[in-house]
């Protein structure tokens, strides 16, 4: 994975209560898959698109935010 943030150099798994916010047909929340750290010191926050494309959230269109999920 290389992109305009710099190469992917560690990959941690997402906290459980972390979800994308998607503006689909309706509002749809998403668990993050994981967390990616660069060379160049950013985060990037990662999931899955619908044909298993791993990428980075917010490059999205429909992303929206990103939401804790707190208690059950």
């Amino acid at each position: 994975m290389m992109g305009m943030k710099g190469k992917v150099i560690q990959i941690m798994p997402a906290p459980s209560n972390l979800y994308a916010t998607y503006n689909m047909t309706k509002e749809e929340h998403l668990n993050v898959l994981c967390l990616a750290l660069t060379d160049q010191g950013e985060i990037l926050v990662m999931d899955m698109d619908d044909d298993g494309f791993i990428e980075e959230s917010r490059k999205a269109e429909c992303f929206k935010q990103f939401k804790w999920k707190i208690g059950s």
